[in-house]
């Protein structure tokens, strides 16, 4: 199973070169992943599961979620679909619970889930906005909070974050989606900060454009992908599984000494 490997290091056990294997580094974990349903959030619950962590999958879209867990269940992996709105506080205490019933606790909390109304600033309203806020912000402000506990008892833990590459592009028609990414980039840095001490690692994961609901929204889907492909070094599309790698880098042992970091996943088309 190790291939020839040692064990995975204890966690904040120091390691040398070849110590870690990827596909152990989150084995044995119980990761809560947001907004799981389809895109970034799907593949990463898929992947963390395929290396051997025990998955929460949150979201709406019941259909979608069952069948991410589903698949999950049927390669052999251990998961739980949980129906909620990361915009209801009472939703996210029963993510939290239901990790800790299933699980026995949380190691790594992905939050993933966003919502990304597109229209002219000026057009705009208070509800909208909030609503936006709710999700992309205050959602991972509580779902941090809620497993805090649950982390803590197990020595330490990850929060993975998801920001977006628009944070430092700027983006037209996206106001209080870009404005909200950036929050979540600076909470990610504040949080890393105050939760360090008590071994719970905080970073966030910026992608660019990726075949998701978020890029569907866009009218011109041809002249969306050829302005990126344009703008990128990489030339081709990326992938949802792109993204999910990086997020398990973050999540798992492998990155024990990273924290506070955000990481633009984006083929090179805005260099930070």
């Amino acid at each position: 199973m190790h291939g020839g490997r040692g064990p995975t290091p204890r966690r904040g056990a120091r390691a040398g070169p070849g110590d870690y294997d990827p596909a152990v580094s989150v084995a044995g974990k119980t990761a809560i992943v947001t907004g799981a349903a389809t895109g970034i959030g799907a593949a990463t619950a898929r992947l963390l599961a395929e290396r051997g962590a025990r998955v929460v999958a949150a979201g709406l879209q019941p259909d979608a979620l069952h069948a991410t867990v589903g698949a999950i269940v049927a390669a052999g992996g251990e998961a739980v679909a949980v129906e909620a709105d990361v915009a209801d506080p009472a939703a996210i205490r029963a993510v939290a619970a239901r990790a800790a019933e299933a699980f026995g606790g949380t190691d790594v909390l992905v939050n993933n889930a966003a919502v990304y109304p597109l229209g002219p600033w000026h057009e705009a309203d208070a509800a909208q906005w909030d609503a936006v806020y709710a999700t992309n912000v205050r959602g991972y402000f509580l779902m941090a909070q809620a497993v805090r506990p649950q982390m803590l008892a197990r020595g330490g833990g990850a929060i993975v974050n998801l920001a977006s590459v628009t944070f430092y592009r700027g983006e037209a028609l996206l106001v209080s989606y870009v404005a909200s990414k950036g929050a979540v980039i600076g909470f990610t840095r504040a949080l890393a900060r105050e939760a360090g001490p008590d071994g719970i690692r905080v970073n966030a994961v910026a992608p660019g454009a990726f075949p998701t609901a978020a890029t569907a929204i866009h009218a011109d889907q041809d002249a969306l992908w050829r302005g990126v492909l344009e703008n990128q070094s990489l030339k081709r599309r990326g992938e949802v599984e792109d993204v999910a790698s990086v997020i398990a880098f973050f999540a798992g042992d492998e990155s024990s000494f990273v924290t506070g970091q955000t990481l633009l996943v984006d083929g090179g088309w805005v260099f930070g």
